[in-house]
Parts: C-alpha cells; sequence; structure tokens
C-alpha cells in the first residue's frame, strides 16, 4: 500500500506537471445565498471584548437549559460573504484556473454585488434572488439557519426566460468540460431542472466529461424525493462522461435510507464499502463521502480515502465541503485517479479552513508539499 506521504508528493507532482486548464470552462448553479458568518457570545467583558461559545455541544446545553424559561443569544457579525453551495465551488473552481460559467440565484432583476467575485472567473446569467443564511460557527462544527423563499424561483420555465432561451443553456453544456449543480435539498424545483439539463444532453458527444451533483443535507426531503433524485443523477451517465454524487458522511446516512444500504463503520475501508453499495445501489458512476476527518471514494478508475489535515483553530469553516468538492472535481476531470483527487480535494479545503479562501493551484501544490512534510501549522500564510 501506498504511504500517506507518497500519495501527497505524487498529487503535487501530477498537478504541477500534467494539468492545463487553459481554456477549459465549468458550468456551475444554481443556488446563491447571502452568508452572514457569525458568533455566539458566551460572556461578556465589555462591548468590544467577548468569549465565543466554543462548541455545538456547549451551545446545546444552554439552549436546553433555556426550556421553559427562555434565553437570549447575542450573534456577533464576523463577515458577509457570497454563499451557497454552487457559488462557493465556482470559486473554488475558479481560483484553480479554470473559466467558470454560473448560473443561479445571485439577484434577479438586479445583480447582488456579493457575488461580484465571480465575474473574475466567467459569465454570471442571473435567475433569481439569493437566498440567506445565518451561519454559526463553532470549533466542532457549524449551525447553518436558512431563509430560503427565493430559491422558489429556481425552476425550469423562469431559468430558461431569464437565461436567454434554450440555445443559451445548450450553447453553455458544449462549452463545459464540467457541470456541477448544487444544493438539491435547498432548491425544491431543482429535480426538474436535472430532468430537463439530463433530456438535453442524451445522446450528444460533446460537453461535460465530468458532471457532480451535491444534495446538501436532504433529512428534510422524503425518501420518495431521494430515490427520485438518485434515478435522475444516474440518467446523466453515458459513455465518456463520469456522473459523482458527492456526500458529507450525514447526507450518505441519508441516501443510504433511500435506497436500503447499510452504513458500516467509521474507518476508511468501511467507508469506501458505502461508497461502492451506493454507486452500485443507484447506478450513479461515482460515489465521493467526505466526513469532517477524511474522505472516500468508490468510481470506474478505483477507490481511496484520505485523513485529511486538521487545523485547531480554523479561520472559517463555511464553505469547507464545497471547496473539497471543487478540488475533488478538478482531480478528476484533470484525470487524476480518485485517490489523488482526494488529495486534492483535502488540500483545496485545508487551504480554505486556514486562510478564508481558496488557493490557486499553484498554492495547491505547495499545500500538498508542505502536507507531506508536517510543516502546515503553525500556519503562517501560503508561500507560493
Amino acid at each position: 500500500m501506498t504511504k500517506p506521504n507518497a500519495i501527497l508528493l505524487q498529487t503535487a507532482e501530477a498537478l504541477a506537471a500534467r494539468v492545463d486548464v487553459k481554456g477549459r470552462r465549468a458550468l456551475v448553479g444554481p443556488d446563491g445565498f447571502l452568508d452572514e458568518i457569525v458568533r455566539i457570545v458566551d460572556q461578556r467583558k465589555d462591548f468590544h471584548n467577548y468569549t465565543p461559545v466554543r462548541t455545538i455541544a456547549d451551545y446545546a446545553r444552554r439552549l436546553a437549559g433555556a426550556a421553559g424559561k427562555s434565553t437570549n443569544v447575542e450573534l456577533v457579525l464576523q463577515q458577509v460573504k457570497l454563499g451557497g453551495n454552487g457559488p462557493l465551488m465556482a470559486d473554488a473552481l475558479g481560483n484553480l484556473g479554470l473559466q467558470v460559467d454560473y448560473v443561479g440565484a445571485v439577484g434577479y432583476p438586479t445583480f447582488n454585488p456579493v457575488f461580484e467575485p465571480l465575474r473574475r472567473h466567467g459569465r454570471v446569467y442571473p435567475i433569481a434572488d439569493p437566498a440567506v443564511t445565518i451561519a454559526a460557527e463553532f470549533e466542532d462544527g457549524k449551525i447553518m439557519h436558512g431563509k430560503l423563499q427565493s430559491l422558489n424561483d429556481v425552476k425550469w420555465d423562469i431559468l430558461v426566460d431569464r437565461i436567454g432561451g434554450t440555445e443559451v443553456i445548450d450553447e453553455l453544456i458544449r462549452g463545459a468540460s464540467l457541470m456541477a449543480m448544487m444544493n438539491w435539498t435547498m432548491v425544491p424545483h431543482l429535480t426538474e431542472v436535472w430532468e430537463q439539463l439530463s433530456l438535453r444532453m442524451k445522446g450528444r458527444p460533446i460537453g461535460p466529461s465530468v458532471c457532480f451533483f451535491d444534495l446538501c443535507d436532504p433529512e428534510k426531503r422524503t425518501i420518495d424525493d431521494r430515490r427520485k433524485a438518485m434515478k435522475v443523477i444516474a440518467s446523466f451517465g453515458a459513455p465518456g462522461r463520469l456522473t459523482i454524487l458527492g456526500m458529507n458522511e450525514k447526507e450518505s446516512f441519508e441516501v443510504c435510507k433511500a435506497v436500503g444500504v447499510d452504513f458500516g463503520g467509521e474507518d476508511h475501508a468501511s467507508i469506501i464499502k458505502r461508497a461502492r453499495a451506493l454507486a452500485e445501489a443507484t447506478g450513479i458512476n461515482e460515489v465521493v463521502i467526505h466526513p469532517t476527518r477524511c474522505a472516500a471514494a468508490y468510481g470506474p478508475d478505483g477507490n481511496g480515502a484520505i485523513d485529511g489535515p486538521y487545523c485547531a483553530a480554523p479561520k472559517l469553516t463555511t464553505g469547507a465541503g464545497d471547496h473539497f468538492n471543487g478540488g475533488y472535481c478538478f482531480g478528476r476531470f484533470a484525470g487524476l485517479p480518485p485517490q489523488q483527487a482526494l488529495a486534492v480535494g483535502k488540500a483545496v479545503s485545508g487551504f480554505y479552513v486556514r486562510e478564508g479562501r481558496g488557493p490557486t493551484m499553484a498554492q495547491t501544490v505547495e499545500f500538498l508539499h508542505r502536507w507531506a512534510e508536517g510543516t502546515l501549522d503553525p500556519w503562517k500564510g501560503p508561500r507560493a
């Protein structure tokens, strides 16, 4: 078995030597969020100084203690930034060097300037106003509070009208090497959008060689809805096209429930086994599962698993999963095998949680080298 450090160095070499993304495009959509990143006050010393609630468990105990009594929770705004699975993944891919066409809820009829970074990477097609997420960050995770009403406008007929017709959609599909359709749970009509895209792509030899799909915590969607979504994702499969379903650990459990697959254990071999069982049960080419601590994948080009570069004091965690997805898909469309693509995904997300932004390809290569050397932390910023 190849040692973990050797995998990281092999991946860095492959990225530096083999990946040429000049002129390559990605098509990403269709959600959009204004992310308000907040901390929750535990003890306030004065107007300018406070200690935050450290963990979700601490917060849960505080809320449970208020049962029957009520309480006050103070939120301290850290930043307002572009959010949503689609915009965050698009930004990750753009920073890595791809041209990115974004179709989604980024402000309509007036484009919201929070999403201006997407215009650095390519064309942007606004079709609805963004939703809002209040993301409370803790040392061991985050709690996302969403206001989603505007995403009801993300429907096929509205999308076609506001993007300028099906001819524009077809042109975007033809020009894309990679397509990523994100946030199925929160976009209520996304199954229909996927169905229409699948129909337009059937029998067409040109277009994306990789199609990636994200569910975003499907617990609140019915079992029947989840099963239908799996069938629609599988319908994108075609010769020369890799269809990938990406999930965090909790999301993988919800899909397991829908298709009758056992969760299994939490070690690398068990997560690979779960990914394989889900791929076989759904007919989707490749399944990626990324718990916080590690990531695993199973697909037609092999399988693998890798532990992540743990960060004890992350600068930002909201969006880390989307940056992992961006790194993994970048690796796969560039021809890297799943094991190396997992390393790219974890490097991109590892950089993001330390810097609060996604890396360039050169910075990803540098991060992989430092990860292999054990010199990531204490983090002092990128050298490249």
